[in-house]
């Protein structure tokens, strides 16, 4: 099963890099992650995924001749070649992928919040500068920073004019995930699946999963918690938590 070849391009921070993390260690699957840096990294990216995709994306799985674009792919990917419970059982496969497709329409509404989070957070800025960066030097680099970012935000046309609507978006997909386990199972479809890891991730972007799990600065957890939501669907906080306590292995990373 273990193939010392396996390796993941992924952006720290990243959702949808979570989510492909989370099935690979699910299934024991060892990888060696490569971190992608936006904007600087996107040639480099570009040549992975090839010239026929309209957008450049992490997480990449590169698997012996596969290369994997999308976190749904990697996910089946690991059920087909991993041990364990199956993330996407056959029978369950349209309810688990329209679960994924609900959690990246909040995701993508939230990236809009987050990413004017970080825009307005000046430690955040700082610590998107690279880790060889000297601590001293990065207040230095905020322009660039903010340069980088605001190009990271055209990428995704992230509409900052907008924050209000895309923030109702998020609110309408946390009422969905409510609805959902509105059940005595603490999972959405009865047993353990990618739907709940697809939905636990989008709450990243409300209030961050504890540093054991994702390791964040003090700016960028700032610029990624968004207060109100998280007063709000607190109850979903703590659901995503016990999740993570329960559900979330170690990485099985070489």
């Amino acid at each position: 099963m273990a193939s010392p070849g396996r390796v993941l391009v992924s952006l720290h921070v990243s959702p949808w890099s979570e989510r492909a993390k989370w099935a690979l260690d699910h299934h024991g699957l060892p990888y060696r992650v490569v971190q992608h840096m936006p904007v600087i990294g996107e040639r480099r990216l570009r040549r992975l995924v090839g010239l026929d995709k309209p957008r450049a994306t992490v997480p990449v799985l590169i698997a012996a001749d596969e290369v994997l674009t999308e976190s749904w792919d990697i996910a089946r990917y690991a059920d087909r070649e991993g041990e364990g419970e199956k993330l996407i059982p056959v029978a369950q496969e349209p309810e688990v992928k329209a679960w994924a497709d609900l959690a990246d329409e909040g995701m993508q509404a939230g990236r809009a919040l987050v990413v004017a989070g970080i825009l307005r957070t000046p430690v955040a800025l700082d610590e998107q500068i690279p880790p060889a960066v000297p601590r001293w030097a990065r207040s230095a680099m905020r322009p660039v920073s903010r340069a980088l970012t605001r190009a990271f935000a055209r990428k995704y046309a992230l509409p900052f004019d907008g924050l209000e609507s895309e923030e109702r978006k998020v609110r309408w997909v946390l009422a969905r995930l409510r609805a959902g386990l509105s059940t005595r199972s603490p999972y959405l479809l009865g047993a353990f699946s990618y739907a709940d890891v697809a939905m636990a991730t989008l709450l990243q972007g409300v209030a961050p999963v504890d540093d054991r799990f994702i390791r964040l600065g003090t700016g960028t957890r700032e610029a990624w918690t968004n207060r109100r939501l998280a007063a709000d669907y607190v109850d979903l906080v703590q659901w995503r938590d016990a999740l993570y306590l329960g559900k979330r292995p170690a990485p099985a990373r070489v």
